[in-house]
């Protein structure tokens, strides 16, 4: 049974009892610990051993951050970070959660250091709980980073493992949850999709039902298919424009009727003749759209009637597939009909 995998990131030599409690904690909940100490890693023979700890947390559900008074090894690709640092970046980059914790006595200092940041006297001042004074800057600048980060950014502090123990088991409760929760969203979300799939067939259905009847019942024989056909084609012109214009957005709607001239630019787009698989030319020979380039170099077909259009080289393609399937096969009164339907015009 596969179960999650906890990266556990911090320095070793002045956390190595935080780290080993946090062992024993994570494999009472039935997970597998990632830790360096005990030859979790996988230390690839083409790579740095840093490289490999890095690579390795990719490949876990769960990372947590503990930082301590101690800045760790040089980071082999980048002198200004530690390997702990790396390998949260990492984690960010996978979108693992992340879970920290900070030392309280570093915490004291790092609010210390913020008070002072930028005055004078900042590098004669001597931070508790900071093992070499010359990381101190580098330290809190990392918890910075994790406190600016645009998500999964909360840390808490700690005095002892008692602490980290009964914030984590109230965190993951909360991730399991949230994971029920989903399920249950998701399941609903799939019963929805179920029955919309049931009522496109029912639709489907109630259509080629119309249809029969339709053929059953008709005097002239001769005039059905065609009678049907002028129906979907009109239906489908009218789709067309309603797409076109946006015409379901309440507010885009109000702007075109109000942009309209009426029934003369109505007659003036019906009249315009399609010319098969190229609506960009017919929108533009409507007088219904124009061409504007843009600074970024992009060309968007734009509304005479509204301040909005599409991308020309990325129309959407249910205005394409209409256009074909009703705005080319129809007649100038098909398109007439259709717009002065859906623009309510006598």
């Amino acid at each position: 049974m596969a179960v999650p995998k906890v990266f556990v990131s911090s320095t070793c030599f002045d956390l190595s009892e935080i780290r080993e409690q946090l062992s024993k904690f994570i494999r009472s909940f039935g997970f597998d610990p990632v830790m360096s100490e005990h030859g979790d890693v996988f230390y690839h023979p083409d790579l740095h051993t840093h490289e490999s700890c890095v690579h390795e947390v990719g490949n876990c559900q769960i990372f947590i951050l503990i930082i301590g008074g101690r800045f760790g090894g040089t980071y082999v690709r980048d002198e200004e970070k530690s390997i702990t640092n790396a390998e949260y970046e990492a984690a960010k980059t996978a979108n693992i959660p992340v879970f920290t914790y900070v030392r309280n006595t570093v915490l004291s200092s790092h609010h210390t250091y913020r008070q002072n940041k930028g005055k004078p006297f900042i590098s004669e001042i001597d931070f508790p709980g900071i093992e070499k004074q010359p990381d101190a800057e580098k330290i809190f600048k990392f918890i910075d980073e994790v406190r600016r980060a645009s998500v999964n950014n909360a840390f808490e502090g700690f005095s002892n493992f008692n602490e980290i123990d009964g914030h984590l088991r109230k965190q993951w409760a909360g991730m399991f949850f949230d994971f029920l929760k989903n399920r249950e969203v998701k399941l609903n979300i799939d019963a929805t999709n179920h029955l919309l799939s049931g009522l496109r067939a029912s639709n489907d259905k109630l259509e080629d039902l119309v249809k029969s009847l339709y053929r059953s019942t008709a005097l002239n024989g001769g005039t059905v298919e065609s009678d049907i056909q002028n129906i979907e084609v009109i239906a489908n012109v009218k789709a067309f424009y309603r797409e076109l214009f946006l015409l379901d957005d309440p507010a885009l709607r109000t702007i075109v009727d109000s942009e309209l001239s009426g029934k003369a630019d109505l007659l003036a787009i019906a009249d315009t003749t399609p010319v098969p698989g190229d609506v960009i030319s017919y929108l533009l020979a409507s007088g219904a759209f124009y061409l504007h380039d843009f600074e970024d170099g992009d060309v968007y077909v734009m509304c005479s009637y509204g301040d909005f259009g599409f991308e020309k080289r990325d129309l959407p393609r249910k205005i394409v597939s209409l256009y074909n399937s009703g705005i080319v096969p129809s007649t100038k009164e098909q398109r007439v009909e259709a717009l002065m339907e859906i623009f309510e015009i006598e």
